[in-house]
């Protein structure tokens, strides 16, 4: 490195800008399949998650009717809101 800072040590000041944003946490109230396929013998929409675990959520999406959540898979997936309860 060279030029006029170099070798000095850096400091942090109140015009940086931060990535940091505001978490929604909800608590999974339940984990009743809610995606049923015709043909597919297993219901599904649930599998990954895990009753009483507390997860991140994401965004609100479908009008209001499901939550983006990251998952146990560490995937994030639209969940339906009544599966859910805010923290």
């Amino acid at each position: 490195m060279s030029g006029p800072t170099a070798g000095k040590a850096f400091a942090f000041t109140a015009g940086m800008a931060t990535t940091w944003q505001p978490v929604t946490l909800v608590k999974c109230v339940s984990v009743k399949p809610w995606l049923v396929l015709p043909g597919d013998d297993e219901p599904g929409g649930c599998h990954d998650l895990t009753l009483g675990k507390i997860y991140e959520c994401l965004g609100v999406e479908g009008r209001g009717s499901f939550l983006r959540i990251v998952d146990d898979s560490g995937e994030d997936y639209l969940y339906p809101l009544s599966h859910f309860a805010e923290v």
